[in-house]
């Protein structure tokens, strides 16, 4: 017999499929990579032939692998660092005021 995947209908729940996501970020990873070392071999050869074209696709990898991670290293730290500001002005904000269900009760 077969059994849906989902069958009430609700949002996947993607905690028991980490691999999905870490293979969605490696795919655009390497998209990304390509891209960038298309581009990198493209100027490289109308610069200076096959010889600009090797020389743009070494650039190209190295850029792409040591430089992405770099990028998504200070995206994350961004990304996170707002998050972390808002949480620590709700949690200082309670510790000035008190919590808002601790209030009802005072009233």
């Amino acid at each position: 017999m077969y059994d849906p995947e989902n069958p009430n209908l609700q949002p996947e729940d993607y905690s028991q499929h980490h691999w999905k996501r870490y293979l969605r970020i490696l795919l655009w990873y390497s998209l990304a990579i390509l891209v960038i070392t298309l581009i990198l071999i493209v100027l490289g050869y109308s610069g200076a032939g096959w010889e600009g074209a090797k020389n743009g696709l070494t650039w190209g990898l190295l850029v792409g692998i040591i430089g992405l991670p770099m990028v998504g290293l200070f995206i994350s730290i961004n990304v996170w660092s707002g998050y972390a500001n808002r949480w620590g002005e709700v949690k200082y904000k309670e510790m000035l005021e008190g919590k808002p269900e601790d209030k009802k009760h005072e009233e």
